[in-house]
């Protein structure tokens, strides 16, 4: 009888923490143009802090396909059109160095901001943001300033390090641009600083 009531305390306890374990997901650009490294050292290293801090981890991709390059792969978990925005806690774009928006990633993006998700982006996925309207009336971070451009109009540039504006936080400093010296890869930190956020939320 006790056996019993241990295995029903333990079942119980089992379920009231996977119910409050938050979820995450990385949306991964898949055409970077530094396919390994960014991998290795941007979008698995996200996950593993991640992981590490608590979070049910999720990665997808527009495509779902498996990415490959040198020694480093990953099979994205979800295709980007089957992703459901509130199963998610939370979403974090690495850089990945894409510039190229899709009008689909736009969308998704726009959706979890209506949504006020907590939401990160690095390097040139803060232009995602701005594409989806996110930053207006906003501070961002980003390598130089974008002012200029109509995608950030009402925003606020504030320089190149982490900056936090509500459930949005942006990053001008990502692994390849520490690497061509042009400025310091910020990774861990807007993870963190991620990991902050949704804990928070």
């Amino acid at each position: 009888m006790k056996i019993a009531l241990l295995l029903i305390a333990l079942f119980t306890c089992s379920i009231a923490q996977s119910q409050n374990t938050k979820k995450v997901l990385i949306l991964i650009k898949e055409e970077s143009s530094q396919l390994e490294f960014m991998l290795e050292n941007e979008a698995l290293k996200m996950s593993q802090m991640l992981k590490k801090s608590g979070f049910e981890v999720s990665t997808a991709t527009v495509s779902g396909e498996r990415l490959h390059e040198g020694s480093v792969s990953l099979t994205p978990d979800h295709k980007l059109s089957d992703v459901k925005i509130d199963d998610y806690d939370g979403f974090i774009i690495p850089c990945m160095i894409v510039d190229n928006t899709t009008e689909e990633i736009v969308s998704f993006v726009k959706s979890a901001v209506e949504r006020n998700k907590p939401i990160a982006a690095q390097v040139a996925s803060v232009y995602l943001l701005a594409e989806a309207g996110a930053l207006k009336d906003k501070k961002y971070a980003l390598y130089s300033d974008q002012s200029a451009k109509s995608a950030f109009e009402g925003s606020v540039y504030a320089g190149n390090g982490l900056v936090k504006d509500g459930n949005i936080i942006t990053s001008g400093g990502c692994p390849w641009a520490e690497y061509k010296k042009r400025g310091k890869d910020q990774t861990t930190e807007i993870t963190q600083a991620f990991i902050e956020m949704v804990k928070a939320n």
